[in-house]
């Protein structure tokens, strides 16, 4: 019975924190071109550490720098109720 509570208190996060960026007193913005819904909970990557590996959609400039401009896996709805949930799980957070 708890996990189903978890499930359903992370699912009430990530639907509150879906396209934050459209409310006009936001603090967020849309910074990717996105057509289906949008997260803002994470406004950062938590892959992005994981270099090539992370799975995402990037390029790595001629100046080393990992340019993720055309990645929106962390904006995912999917993605991050699903990071949320193993990240809580794990109690590494």
């Amino acid at each position: 019975m708890t996990d189903h509570y978890f499930s359903y208190h992370i699912r009430r996060i990530v639907k509150a924190t879906n396209n934050l960026w459209k409310d006009d007193d936001s603090i967020c913005w849309k910074c990717h071109h996105m057509k289906e819904p949008m997260n803002c909970l994470l406004c950062y990557c938590p892959r992005y550490d994981m270099g090539i590996e992370c799975g995402g959609d990037f390029v790595i400039l001629d100046n080393g720098v990992k340019d993720c401009s055309n990645c929106n896996r962390p904006h995912d709805p999917v993605f991050v109720e699903e990071y949320l949930k193993a990240k809580l799980k794990s109690g590494d957070n």
